[in-house]
């Protein structure tokens, strides 16, 4: 294709030179003659038929070849176009169920939380009545342990106390007196 434009272009070029050479002459000398025109008519014709024979087919391919990778670029263009319009469609649509998930996982969390936040507050209530109900079986506890042994220790003073009493002041009549109270007593439990 190169040699056949490079070729066109000599031809055109070697054409056109003697008309130039004559036309520089010629316009001094003669004001016009039909073969001069003729000449010239001639020239155009051949000129007009080397662009027919060489330029004229080579522009064609050229153009023809040009067009068809204009036409195979432009598909190839609309090709990824639409390959990229379809990528960023299912982007969106995943942007829209990610969007749509990461609504319903805070969703889910909140309450989640609320629940979380319910149970801990019931099991601290919970806790605080057991440990009130701990503390006053606690209190109980210790105050009946200590009223026991606050008798003990009475009982036990008093038993000390009155050994102390008998082993100093007991005689033989208050053994005698004694005796009788309870057999007296025995008595009247009988007798009920």
């Amino acid at each position: 294709m190169k040699a056949r434009i490079t070729i066109a272009a000599a031809l055109v070029g070697a054409t056109l030179t003697p008309t130039l050479a004559m036309a520089a002459e010629g316009a001094a000398e003669e004001r016009g003659s039909w073969g001069a025109l003729l000449f010239y008519v001639i020239n155009f014709l051949l000129f007009a038929a080397i662009l027919w024979k060489y330029a004229l087919p080579a522009a064609r391919n050229f153009f023809k070849q040009r067009a068809l990778g204009i036409r195979e670029t432009m598909s190839k263009a609309e090709a990824a176009f639409r390959g990229a319009q379809e990528v960023a469609n299912r982007a969106a649509e995943r942007m829209a169920r990610l969007e749509a998930e990461k609504n319903q996982i805070a969703s889910d969390l909140a309450d989640e939380t609320v629940f979380q936040i319910s149970r801990i507050y019931d099991l601290g209530q919970e806790a605080a009545a057991r440990i009130r109900h701990d503390a006053e079986v606690s209190a109980t506890a210790l105050g009946e342990n200590a009223r026991r042994r606050v008798r003990e220790t009475l009982a036990q003073a008093a038993g000390n106390l009155a050994r102390e009493l008998v082993v100093n002041d007991f005689k033989a009549d208050d053994q005698g007196r004694l005796l009788r109270g309870f057999v007296e007593k025995l008595g009247q439990e009988a007798a009920q």
